[in-house]
């Protein structure tokens, strides 16, 4: 029993302090997922998701000053924290809609799942153990005593945690060496989407069909045959494509003047939200069976793709909700920039 109250924190620490640090590099991740999972006090999300991780690392680091009334403190909160994010995940379990949680920022499957349930499950039995080790004074204990031996233990448990994810597939030693540095990385990017842009054919618009609100189906085609049509295909409850949802109203006064602006929904119109209705009114469309996105050669959501009035593909697809966003920006900025140069003559009919 003493090895486990001693292992408990150690994990405990190791998983807080992975988990806040990639929560560092990811607050939209992280702010994305607060809304999948549907908390309250939305306009606090972003605060929320910029104060966890340092929480997370802080909570991970004092729980190991040699003080047991401080280290049962911080072991209670912990628990607190974990308890918290067990009840949030067995919650969104119950929802129609597949969510995205994002608890370990960009690490891990997203997708909350039975395993994920199973994973929280752990991590509050070993918070409690935790308060166990600390409440007994085998925590100051150890590390006045035997502070080598903790250690070791810390190494250990790294260690095989590390192989352990590199068994189950993370990622290899050649991919690591393969990978490029952030700078390097973004100036590739950069490259790889202009020539992307220059290298773009406009292919045929694809054969699919979208339901109506009056629940007439409409071919792709018949939709773009009068007005250039941007299409953004959204889930309710997905985070990314809910911060989309909020633009829309915006894009619809920018751009309705010169093109259709269509929020394409997977689930029936008669069955969204009445948020949901708020932002795209009438200008919503169902996917029946994601037949649409698919054919586009859009791979999630959000994504969006421009139909041009003369048959083809304008642009796109785009997947993500800050690429989407900003898609639509540049889309924007375009039609500005030719209306200001006289190309654009004015609204279309």
């Amino acid at each position: 029993m003493p090895s486990l109250l001693i292992a408990a924190p150690i994990l405990l620490t190791l998983t807080l302090l992975a988990s806040g640090l990639a929560k560092l590099g990811a607050r939209q991740d992280t702010e994305d997922a607060m809304t999948s999972l549907r908390l309250p006090l939305r306009p606090f999300h972003r605060s929320v998701a910029t104060l966890l991780p340092v929480v997370e690392v802080a909570l991970a680091l004092v729980l190991w000053v040699p003080s047991a009334p401080l280290q049962t403190l911080v072991a209670v909160a912990i628990t607190a924290l974990m308890l918290t994010y067990l009840v949030i995940i067995a919650r969104a379990l119950t929802f129609e809609e597949r969510v995205e949680c994002a608890c370990f920022g960009t690490l891990a499957s997203p997708t909350v799942s039975r395993t994920t349930l199973a994973r929280n499950v752990l991590l509050s039995m070993l918070s409690l153990l935790t308060v166990v080790s600390a409440l007994s004074g085998l925590m100051e204990t150890a590390l006045v005593r035997q502070p080598l031996t903790v250690i070791g233990m810390g190494a250990a448990l790294l260690l095989a945690i590390v192989l352990t994810a590199l068994a189950l597939g993370g990622i290899s030693a050649r991919e690591a060496d393969a990978a490029p540095s952030d700078a390097a990385g973004e100036q590739l990017a950069a490259e790889e989407e202009d020539e992307e842009l220059l290298d773009y054919e406009r292919a045929p618009i694809p054969p699919a069909v979208l339901q109506q609100a009056d629940t007439r189906l409409i071919t792709l085609q018949q939709l773009a045959g009068q007005r250039a049509a941007l299409l953004v295909f959204v889930s309710e409850g997905c985070g990314p494509c809910e911060r989309v949802l909020d633009e829309v109203p915006g894009w619809l006064t920018a751009l309705s003047p010169f093109l259709q602006v269509k929020a394409v929904l997977s689930r029936p119109l008669d069955q969204l939200r009445e948020r949901t209705l708020e932002r795209v009114g009438e200008h919503a469309l169902h996917d029946l069976q994601f037949t649409a996105r698919r054919a586009l050669g859009a791979r999630t959501a959000p994504s969006a793709v421009l139909l041009g009035a003369d048959g083809l593909l304008a642009g796109g697809p785009v997947d993500g909700g800050s690429a989407v966003i900003e898609f639509v920006e540049e889309i924007i900025e375009q039609l500005g920039a030719a209306q200001e140069a006289g190309e654009l003559q004015g609204p279309t009919a």
